[in-house]
């Protein structure tokens, strides 16, 4: 059977189905809650809140209360210890670190029940795309990925501690599976790199590894978390050249042909890759990429998936239609953000463009879980993700999730470092091809007189105290924040500016570019 041909069957099978429970979501909701409880009412959460006896969505809103990770600890310190059964009857196979939206560590045990649903999301995804946009022809080339270690070198038990995809390309996979992800997604042998770059440990030279390989393939599509991926494209475009040039491992031919698409260092990857079709996007939203993404590969596809650590929750169907829910993956509640001591509701009694705390259940251990995530639909029917957001962050350019404060704490350990006070601050993010790093706006009542010191102990602290921000910063995605002081008074003249009355607004954290071109600030400090 031709390639084409089993995705086709594949997409028959189980993509044609999925589509039609979307015509009513709220059944197919229902059932997949029904599923849930019954596969998980023998584990000692399912048991504590009587799974078993749960007849109906009331019912189960009813008995089972909200939960964050704070309120899972006890149960997932029980899996550290080793017990089994505790929130999924499954073998615990790895725990899986994540920074979750508040940049504070988390680590999560992970079942085979939650592996199946990724690759399996993965899949559709790809049946999707090929035949809704009937681009076969990238099936004929490589995929460029970019896994994590299958191990942080932490350990609970017998269990390594790893990040999700170091976890999943470290698992053998079901054989229905793998053909299927090998048929739809391009692996095997056209999978660059090769898998054992996937072990190397330190993220620098796993770059390079990786774009050795990639400069000598056909790389047609990408399937990778957004942020590790863009970094990887513009270490390629602006960073390796003479590097590759160099290797003594790279073919004449590689060579020759880098020289021929290169100026002043600078490879042009349209040209090194001519056939690159679809950039994979996952694990964020890729809205603070798209003209990144276009200008290092052209006029190509973007496809989305809409996915944490904690659920898959949502996959693009069509080209240029959002995302639908994966309504028969997780069970999906909605907190209407702007309504106080709002209760959660279903997805079948959601609104169109209100804004709502996304709550999920699923067969990973999570009931019931506040992701951090806020939501707003653009269709209902069937149901359509609109804006997607991780609130909690202030900043959240490339997964590194900087909140407010641990940005405010920063700024007060290096002043008080150096003896200064501060009356406000504001942030900028520049995104652009060439870098991505933080334009820190400050109005200090002195400014420093080391600025790069000042920089530097910022920066040293969000990378000490927030997980994603320092591995973002390690991987070379982030570059070091730059310093702006701001003249005195130059917050408030912009507040007058906008016509806000004086005390009664502020400027906002997160800064447009429009507006942080309105901040007066004061000269560079020689």
């Amino acid at each position: 059977m031709s390639r084409e041909s089993l995705v086709k069957l594949f997409y028959e099978q189980t993509c044609r189905p999925a589509l039609k429970r979307l015509e009513d979501p709220a059944a197919a909701q229902e059932n997949c809650l029904r599923k849930i409880l019954r596969r998980n009412k023998g584990t000692v959460y399912g048991k504590q809140y009587g799974f078993a006896d749960i007849k109906s969505i009331e019912d189960f809103q009813h008995r089972v209360p909200l939960t964050d990770y704070d309120s899972m600890d006890s149960y997932i310190s029980r899996c550290k210890q080793g017990e089994q059964n505790v929130l999924f009857p499954d073998k615990i196979l790895y725990f899986l670190a994540t920074a979750g939206t508040t940049g504070t560590s988390k680590v999560y045990p992970l079942g085979w029940q939650r592996v199946e649903e990724v690759i399996l999301e993965g899949t559709l995804m790809g049946a999707f795309f090929l035949v809704h946009t009937g681009c076969y022809e990238v099936m004929d080339g490589s995929v460029l990925t970019l896994a994590a270690p299958p191990s942080t070198g932490e350990k609970f038990g017998e269990y390594d501690v790893a990040y999700f995809s170091g976890a999943i390309s470290n698992l053998p996979l079901p054989p229905r599976l793998q053909r299927y992800q090998e048929a739809i997604a391009g692996l095997g042998s056209r999978r660059v790199p090769p898998r054992e770059v996937d072990r190397v440990l330190d993220w620098g030279e796993k770059f390079y590894q990786t774009a050795r390989h990639a400069v000598a393939a056909d790389i047609r599509f990408t399937s990778a978390v957004t942020a590790n991926m863009v970094a990887l494209l513009l270490k390629i475009h602006s960073e390796y050249y003479d590097r590759l040039l160099a290797d003594p491992e790279l073919g004449n031919g590689t060579k020759n042909e880098l020289r021929r698409i290169s100026q002043d260092g600078i490879i042009d990857l349209r040209k090194l890759w001519p056939n690159f079709c679809v950039f994979g996007s996952g694990g964020m939203s890729v809205t603070q990429h798209r003209r990144i993404i276009k200008d290092l590969l052209g006029d190509c596809h973007i496809w989305e998936s809409y996915s944490a650590t904690e659920a898959s929750i949502g996959i693009q169907v069509y080209p240029d239609k959002g995302i639908f829910p994966l309504v028969d993956f997780t069970f999906l509640e909605f907190i209407p953000e702007e309504e106080k001591d709002a209760e959660p509701v279903p997805l079948r009694d959601v609104k169109l463009h209100t804004p709502y705390r996304v709550i999920v259940t699923n067969n990973g251990g999570f009931y019931r879980f506040d992701i951090g995530d806020f939501v707003t639909f653009s269709a209902l029917d069937p149901p359509v993700f609109g804006d997607i957001s991780r609130r909690t962050a202030l900043v959240n350019v490339v997964g590194e999730r900087v909140s407010e404060e641990m940005l405010l704490r920063a700024l007060e350990e290096a002043c008080e470092q150096q003896g200064l006070t501060f009356v406000d601050f504001s942030l900028f993010p520049e995104v652009t091809a060439a870098v991505i790093r933080y334009h820190l706006f400050v109005e200090f009542t002195q400014p420093p007189d080391d600025i790069d010191e000042f920089v530097s102990v910022v920066d040293t602290h969000l990378r000490s105290n927030g997980l994603y921000y320092n591995s973002q910063r390690q991987n070379g995605v982030l570059s070091p924040p730059i310093l702006i002081p701001v003249k005195p008074g130059g917050f408030e003249a912009v507040l007058q500016q906008l016509g806000k009355v004086p005390g009664q607004g502020k400027v906002p954290r997160l800064l447009s570019l429009e507006l942080s071109r309105m901040i007066p600030r004061l000269k560079p400090v020689k």
